[in-house]
């Protein structure tokens, strides 16, 4: 507990110390130029930026980029157009991934964040989708485990560098449950790549807690004789018996 307040501790003291320093910086070529970016030192063969186009996100212009890194690691980066200070977050995936999430989590109330003042990126860790067939891939795991997160930390810093011709000032991850688990490895495993991180509720007993996890939600819903308790055509009673018995108690109509 104590390490992970200390990574905490690093991510909130940072940049305040230094917010006065870190004005906005502009791109100096155009988003869509980040397309010839090479990946390959990074990701190794058939790594690839697969588009880059100008959009917005929560409001703020930006430049969103997204590629694969070998063999299967996809990622998103969103590069602000005109509101970046220098700041780079990377956002972990919980559960067994899969997909690729930019919401920010514990950093969420951030202002700076929320002014777009941070390059933000995430992964699926290497699959896509709920299955766990490569589960039974012995590089895909390791991707999940931890190689995902660190080369894409690579790749977007990449990004930032073509695309404002300089590195990021402040660099943070950010993750909870698996995602907890993502930043403790990049701590522990790549230390170069995050100056402050937040370990949230980190999946740590990986086995144990999937393994209890997955199979409670099996047997929660199963009865004596080995049915299902409740399928989707109960649904609709059961929202109306939860209605009945709930809806009035926050005193709203």
């Amino acid at each position: 507990m104590r390490f992970i307040l200390i990574l905490a501790a690093l991510l909130l003291t940072g940049p305040a110390l230094a917010q006065a320093d870190l004005h906005p910086l502009a791109p100096v070529v155009a988003c869509s130029a980040l397309t010839a970016t090479d990946l390959t030192r990074i990701g190794g063969a058939g790594s690839t930026v697969t588009a880059a186009a100008e959009t917005t996100s929560d409001g703020i212009a930006v430049c969103s980029v997204t590629g694969t890194l070998a063999p299967k690691v996809n990622f998103q980066v969103l590069l602000p157009m005109t509101t970046w200070t220098q700041r780079y977050l990377q956002v972990g995936c919980g559960g067994l991934c899969g997909n690729i999430s930019l919401r920010s989590g514990a950093s969420g109330g951030c202002q700076v964040l929320n002014d777009g003042g941070f390059v933000m990126a995430a992964t699926d860790m290497g699959h896509s989708g709920m299955g766990a067939e490569w589960g039974l891939d012995d590089g895909l795991r390791a991707d999940f485990a931890h190689r995902a997160q660190h080369i894409t930390a690579l790749a977007a810093k990449a990004l930032i560098q073509a695309f404002y011709g300089q590195a990021p000032a402040f660099a943070y991850f950010n993750g909870c449950s698996d995602g907890g688990r993502e930043a403790l490895m990049e701590a522990m495993r790549y230390p170069d790549d995050f100056d402050g991180i937040i370990a949230g509720a980190p999946a740590m007993l990986f086995q144990v807690q999937n393994t209890l996890h997955h199979g409670w939600l099996a047997r929660a819903n199963t009865d004596a004789d080995g049915h299902a308790i409740l399928l989707s055509a109960k649904l609709p009673a059961l929202h109306a018996a939860v209605m009945s018995a709930c809806d009035a108690q926050d005193g709203l109509a």
